[in-house]
């Protein structure tokens, strides 16, 4: 199931694509024509909404494991953008997931990670954990990379982002799409954080060699 995945998504690429790189601006441009609507914004402003979520949670949580967590949410949150290229993603990667709601903050163990070039596009492919995300990737300024694709768990095969498939989208599909931007704040460190979820569920990934 997993090879008829990565044939669809190649076959996708290829199709959609057909000229166009990753690196490309008219390949951001049509990725982003992809996405429904509402996801087109990505996770603009999830830095203050992200900060909101956790000064709550600082006043009102008497969790250890919350309150401990909010210093490596803040760390990451402070981090200042820098300017990177795309190709500099590529490889094999080490990420952990951080993930907020109105119940707690928690910080999660780092997985293998790789990220690697498939017909037109740089895949994302955090394929182990027990939640892991694929989709593709587009530079859509000297600081964002942005990334489309779907949630899916260790027991299921990869999903593709719900536009992406044939036939009309079901609320289940809605429900695994995915899409995230991507900043570098160091020499091979970067953060992603995925558009939140409703309800106010936030979700990052810091990414490290």
């Amino acid at each position: 199931m997993r090879a008829v995945t990565g044939a669809l998504l190649a076959l996708f690429l290829s199709l959609a694509f057909p000229a166009l790189g990753q690196e490309s601006p008219n390949y951001a441009k049509h990725l982003l024509a992809q996405l429904h609507p509402e996801d087109q914004t990505l996770a603009e402003g999830w830095r203050e909404a992200l900060q909101l979520r956790l000064d709550g949670l600082a006043e009102t949580s008497n969790d250890p494991e919350t309150l401990d967590s909010l210093a490596d949410f803040q760390t990451l949150i402070d981090a200042e953008p820098i300017t990177f290229d795309i190709s500099e993603l590529e490889g094999e990667w080490r990420m952990r997931s951080l993930q907020a709601t109105e119940l707690g903050a928690f910080v999660y163990q780092y997985f293998p990670a790789r990220i690697y070039p498939e017909a037109q596009a740089l895949v994302f492919d955090k394929n182990s954990g027990s939640q892991r995300h694929r989709g593709m990737l587009a530079q859509r300024d000297d600081m964002t990379v942005f990334f489309v694709g779907a949630l899916y768990y260790g027991y299921e095969a990869p999903r593709l982002y719900s536009t992406m498939t044939s036939g009309e989208t079901t609320p289940e599909q809605r429900e695994f799409d995915a899409v995230a931007e991507i900043n570098k704040i160091g020499e091979n460190h970067f953060v992603m954080a995925f558009a939140p979820e409703d309800g106010g569920r936030f979700r990052l990934y810091e990414i490290r060699k």
